[in-house]
């Protein structure tokens, strides 16, 4: 028998002996056959086939001192142990003082995995007696056999239902961000949920230098544990990463990240219970992390599109402020000012990250307005302003054919329309115009007050806050008016946006 095999008999034996159903059986045929004693026995083999020095195995040893009147006969327990294995039947002997005995193998799958030694008996057993034991005893064995098989069922059904709905859970994760910073210790916290541990990391592949750089970690502890950089194929995060599968020790169990390639490690330290890591922990975290790797790298491409949007849009504001009449942006004030409001008004990051590009980008379509017109000091002639209305109109145009740009051209298209309707392009009125443009209306005419022009001064903050208000509830939303308000005011906000101007 493998040692698989051998560990579920032992399992079996235990599970047996600890049987409320042989405790009935004991106690119903006990009082009919006058209290015998019951000495209930596993089968070790290699102990059972001793040299004949060893007259006594240190099972059957251990099972009888509890019963003085029976340590000289352990040897004779020992001779019909060894008779009942050959035979595989009940085995009759005598001892003592005209005492009679019964030893009875267990069987399961045609294997002995233990015994019943009935001793003490006053009588021997007659043939029908026997049968009623027996089948009390097979009775006994089928329920626990069923029991135990239930157990090693839920043992398989448990991870697979856990992964099952832990494949859920990460998906549920892969859509609610694409924002890495977020995705990861929303693993690492799943991780912990499902394994129950005390600590997960989470290191991603540096290809160039061969390194795994922590980038994510939940520790339980009170003691916390320094992020450190592992080299790919030192420690179990390491190993794991260049052999591409799960490293199990008994605290520690790390599962590479693997979409094609493998992008990462997830670690996890030190179980609840502290009991050691299992290859049921291992396989749960198989199926959790094939999903993360996918979640994971889709986080990453969204990064790197989203570096390249960036690095597009920055060409585009830098040509168009390289133009005479345009003054230059205090752009990280403005993109933390948008930010702030963008998240009183419940927008999620995607949003958000649309309306600061349309900030950059609001102005796009004065490269098609003469530079006469956009510079010209007086006052603007009819068809003039009809030129400068046209600018939102063809600054969609530019923009539509840069498709991640997509959702900002209807924000660029109603940026200047007024909250009372007199706007242009379509004189839309109150909430036809959609949020974005009404908070890039405040925004985009504030940062024209406070920045210096060819025909007029830069207002002062003050000045360009007090002629916002002003114009609340006609050009521009009061509630965006009043959270702009709000949010121009911060202190932090105030702070960047005067040592930008400062720079101007």
């Amino acid at each position: 028998m493998g040692s698989e095999g051998s560990v579920k008999m032992e399992h079996l034996f235990l599970k047996f002996k600890e049987s409320l159903n042989l405790s009935r059986e004991i106690s119903a045929l006990g009082k009919y056959l006058k209290n015998p004693t019951w000495l209930v026995l596993p089968e070790v083999s290699d102990e059972y086939e001793q040299p004949k020095k060893r007259e006594v195995s240190e099972s059957v040893k251990k099972t009888i001192d509890g019963h003085e009147h029976l340590r000289k006969e352990g040897a004779k327990i020992l001779r019909v142990i060894k008779r009942s294995r050959k035979s595989k039947a009940a085995e009759m002997f005598q001892h003592g003082e005209k005492m009679h005995g019964l030893c009875y193998p267990l069987m399961a799958e045609g294997e002995i995995f233990g015994y019943i030694v009935l001793c003490d008996l006053k009588k021997a057993m007659s043939s029908d007696v026997q049968k009623i034991f027996m089948a009390f005893t097979d009775a006994v064995i089928h329920e626990v056999r069923k029991e135990v098989e239930l157990e090693e069922m839920n043992k398989t059904i448990r991870p697979r239902a856990i992964a099952l709905s832990t494949v859920h859970t990460v998906h549920r994760l892969m859509t609610s961000t694409l924002n890495l910073n977020e995705l990861l210790p929303r693993i690492a916290r799943l991780s912990l949920q499902v394994i129950r541990a005390n600590r997960c990391s989470i290191k991603l592949v540096d290809k160039k230098r061969k390194m795994l750089l922590p980038k994510a970690t939940i520790d339980l502890r009170r003691k916390k544990i320094r992020l450190k950089k592992v080299q790919i194929g030192k420690y179990a995060p390491g190993r794991a990463v260049k052999k591409g599968t799960p490293i199990r020790g008994r605290d520690y169990l790390a599962v590479p990240l693997t979409d094609e390639d493998v992008v990462g490690v997830i670690t996890l330290y030190d179980r609840l219970d502290g009991k050691e890591f299992t290859r049921f922990d291992e396989e749960i975290m198989k199926t959790l992390s094939e999903q993360a790797a996918i979640a994971i790298r889709n986080a990453q491409l969204f990064m790197e599109q989203t570096d390249l949007t960036l690095s597009s849009i920055k060409c585009i504001a830098q040509l168009l402020e390289d133009r005479p009449y345009v003054a230059h942006r205090a752009e990280a004030s403005f993109h933390k000012l948008i930010y702030i409001i963008g998240r009183k008004f419940n927008m999620n990051e995607t949003e958000i990250k649309m309306l600061q590009y349309a900030v950059m980008l609001h102005d796009a379509g004065q490269i098609s307005i003469p530079e006469k017109v956009l510079m010209k000091r007086g006052e603007l002639t009819g068809r003039e302003f009809d030129i400068v209305k046209t600018h939102p109109m063809k600054g969609a145009m530019i923009l539509k054919k840069f498709k991640p740009l997509k959702p900002i051209i209807p924000i660029i298209l109603s940026h200047h329309e007024n909250f009372d309707g007199t706007g242009y392009p379509k004189g839309l009125k109150g909430k036809e115009i959609p949020l974005a443009a009404r908070i890039l209306a405040v925004v985009s005419a504030f940062e024209a007050m406070i920045t210096k022009k060819p025909y007029r001064k830069a207002l002062s903050i003050p000045a360009a806050i007090k002629e916002v208000r002003k114009n609340a509830n006609t050009q521009f939303d009061l509630r965006v008016v009043e959270i702009f308000c709000d949010a121009v005011q911060r202190k932090d906000v105030r702070k960047l946006l005067e040592k930008e101007l400062g720079k101007i």
